[in-house]
């Protein structure tokens, strides 16, 4: 019976963590239970917490636009970065073309004396305006001075048969080349027409420096190195065209090319060349002289004054959106619209933006008003569509030549007269 009275050990020693427990909620309920201290207070540590975090997600928000007006601040810096770059590649590309130019012709000039580099005078679309081609030229020789020859040029009977492809390449090589990319196309196409074909044994020169040159090539197969006072200076990749300065100008070579292995190539003479040039000036001139019958301003002109103002004219060309002329700017050019169309606009009182005021195309002209006085210019001309081509000349060349003949000047001033009026009535700027 005593036994049964016994508690188990575990039984009679309270449990320390329990007890802790125990006393530690009975505590906290004591706490809790307090209406003056402990509501009170974890109340007011709750609005504390409360309060700063939403300080600190406002905080965090703001910092968030603040990365994102970041990225989009980088993004924009590193679009432009490389539309910079991308133009100074450009720029670095054309000044390098332009280096090789001018190392060929100070070689030119340092083996010939400039007395050798004569007057080209068949220019094609030479021009020293923004937006104009620049032009390529050939002097002529003798016997392509020769009257009684040149008649009896004939491109059809030239002409040499190629396969289409190898048209292509030809003329991408002619493109390709600095002197050569600034021909009209119809140009570059005759001369790969008349091109043939020539080969070159191992070994054996094609250029010889010293040497006249009377031809133009375009590597087809083979490798050739060149050489300039026997010492090696490059390789010429096939289908690159070379030769090309002693076709436009009337020099010796500057440097030598020789065949390191059996070689292709496409070749064009010198005097087949000039004739080509010759044509395409003659044909030029004959559209001109048509094109400039039909200009109002100019019908009228005697016969030796239409002449001399071919023979002054100056080629521009536009793309689409290019201001021809702006409104406000001094002005001493005037053009004849000879391709394309462009709309003519003007500042005005009643408007904000300059107003389209008429449009003009092929035979219209404009800029009348430089070639009689020093005013600036009255509206904006913008070219409207791709590839538009004026002819110009400006005052001092056109006074020179035509400047004298009174019924001219006469219908100038009624005609810039009748121009002035009508921006009045417009109430021009």
């Amino acid at each position: 019976m005593g036994n049964g009275l016994v508690k188990p050990k575990h039984l009679r020693q309270p449990n320390r963590h329990v007890a802790n427990l125990a006393i530690g909620c009975a505590a906290s309920h004591k706490f809790l239970m307090d209406p003056c201290l402990g509501i009170n207070v974890i109340s007011g540590q709750a609005d504390v917490l409360c309060s700063k975090v939403l300080e600190l997600e406002k905080e965090l928000k703001r910092k968030d636009q603040q990365l994102q007006e970041s990225e989009s601040h980088v993004a924009a810096l590193q679009e432009q970065l490389a539309m910079q770059t991308k133009v100074i590649a450009e720029l670095s590309k054309e000044l390098q073309n332009k280096c090789i130019q001018l190392n060929k012709l100070q070689d030119v000039v340092s083996t010939q004396g400039e007395h050798s580099l004569q007057p080209p005078p068949f220019e094609v679309s030479a021009d020293r305006r923004r937006g104009a081609k620049e032009g390529v030229s050939a002097e002529p020789t003798t016997q392509l001075c020769d009257l009684g020859r040149q008649t009896m040029f004939s491109l059809e009977k030239a002409t040499v048969r190629k396969d289409s492809s190898e048209k292509k390449l030809i003329t991408d090589a002619l493109n390709k080349n600095q002197f050569l990319k600034r021909l009209e196309p119809h140009q570059t196409r005759d001369m790969v027409e008349c091109m043939y074909e020539r080969t070159f044994q191992q070994g054996s020169y094609v250029i010889r420096q010293g040497e006249p040159g009377n031809h133009i090539f375009v590597l087809k197969e083979g490798n050739l190195e060149v050489f300039q006072q026997n010492k090696l200076l490059s390789s010429i990749p096939v289908w690159t065209a070379f030769g090309e300065l002693a076709i436009l100008y009337n020099c010796t070579r500057t440097a030598s090319v020789k065949a390191i292995t059996n070689v292709k190539t496409w070749a064009l003479d010198r005097e087949v060349f000039q004739n080509i040039m010759r044509v395409t000036a003659q044909t030029r001139q004959e559209q001109y002289r048509n094109f400039l019958r039909s200009v109002s301003l100019l019908k009228n002109l005697p016969e030796d004054k239409l002449t001399k103002i071919m023979d002054c004219l100056e080629v521009e060309y536009y793309d689409k959106g290019d201001y021809v002329i702006r409104e406000g700017e001094e002005g001493n050019t005037f053009f004849i619209i000879a391709k394309g169309k462009v709309i003519v606009t003007q500042s005005t009182t009643d408007h904000s933006q300059p107003q389209v005021i008429k449009n003009l195309h092929k035979g219209d002209y404009f800029g009348e008003k430089a070639l009689i006085s020093d005013d600036v210019r009255s509206a904006n001309v913008i070219a409207d569509e791709y590839n538009v081509e004026c002819l110009v000349i400006d005052r001092e060349t056109f006074n020179q030549t035509v400047g004298t003949y009174e019924e001219l000047q006469t219908y100038l001033e009624g005609y810039v007269a009748n121009l002035a009026q009508a921006d009045e009535k417009r109430h021009a700027k």
